[in-house]
């Protein structure tokens, strides 16, 4: 008669295991009991990658022009897939948006993906509001 007790067991660990595993790739978090050596891992890492230096705010700024200039190409044109290239370039108008805030000292909101006409509007008054342009 087959071991139905060292069967189960072992269903459980596995399916434990992919549970935890989903959870780790879903929020980030990984399992109680990998913590330990991710963090010293992580310092590893930490300590061997470079800091890198700021983006200087003027060239920031020439990004953002750059990249509302590729909005107002993409919004006029008429080649295919427009939703789609018209999506692309207001996250990277959103991304360079964020990086110039920060560069600048000025509260940036955490969005995962785009930000929202409301964000958008919020940080580019806040922008010229603290004298800068682009």
């Amino acid at each position: 008669m087959p071991n139905v007790a060292g069967n189960v067991a072992g269903l459980v660990l596995v399916i434990g295991t992919l549970v935890s595993g989903v959870r780790w790739l879903t929020t980030g978090r990984p399992p109680r009991i990998l913590r330990p050596a991710i963090r010293r891992l992580q310092a590893r890492r930490d300590l061997r990658r470079p800091v890198p230096e700021p983006i200087p705010p003027i060239l920031l700024a020439m990004e953002l022009s750059r990249l509302a200039a590729h909005i107002r190409r993409v919004e006029a044109g008429d080649q295919p897939r427009k939703a789609e290239r018209l999506m692309a370039a207001r996250l990277a108008y959103d991304h360079a948006l964020r990086d110039y805030c920060r560069a600048v000292d000025i509260p940036v909101p955490t969005a995962i993906f785009g930000l929202s006409r409301e964000q958008r509007f919020h940080m580019e008054s806040a922008l010229i509001g603290a004298g800068h342009d682009w």
